[in-house]
């Protein structure tokens, strides 16, 4: 099936051709950019300067775009209606990049461990001064 393809995703929408082949939803290379915000390079999807890899995603075929693998590769859900020529792309998930992209904990404090009674101290991780310090946790239930 050919045709246009309303995309939305939020903050903008675009009308692109498309063309669905084999359950694939594909748009022209030159499209992905207004569709997506994104733009295929041999390094990757990027915008700007920010780059996800995607070697071997079957993302791309001659000059057509497979927009399910580039939502997936994204992080981002996609929905498509192709017999009504709508998609809808939404927010995307943290990646697994950004998400280990800083392993800081925020700021919290704990009953310090001491055999005094009377020891209720409490002790910050602050109080580390950007140490790396091994947090365990045990229940007997």
């Amino acid at each position: 099936m050919n045709g246009q393809l309303l995309v939305l995703d939020g903050t903008r929408s675009a009308l692109v051709a498309h063309e669905t082949i084999d359950a694939k939803i594909t748009i022209d290379a030159a499209d992905l950019d207004v569709a997506f915000g994104w733009t295929l390079k041999p390094e990757g999807l990027c915008r700007g300067d920010i780059c996800v890899p995607v070697r071997g995603q079957g993302l791309s075929s001659g000059d057509r775009i497979d927009l399910v693998a580039v939502a997936d590769a994204l992080g981002q859900p996609l929905v498509v209606d192709s017999e009504r020529g709508v998609a809808a792309i939404g927010v995307a998930a943290r990646s697994r990049a950004q998400k280990m992209a800083t392993l800081d904990a925020p700021d919290f404090s704990l009953p310090r461990v001491s055999n005094a009674a009377d020891d209720d101290t409490l002790v910050s991780l602050v109080d580390f001064d950007r140490r790396k310090v091994l947090l365990l946790a045990w229940s007997s239930w």
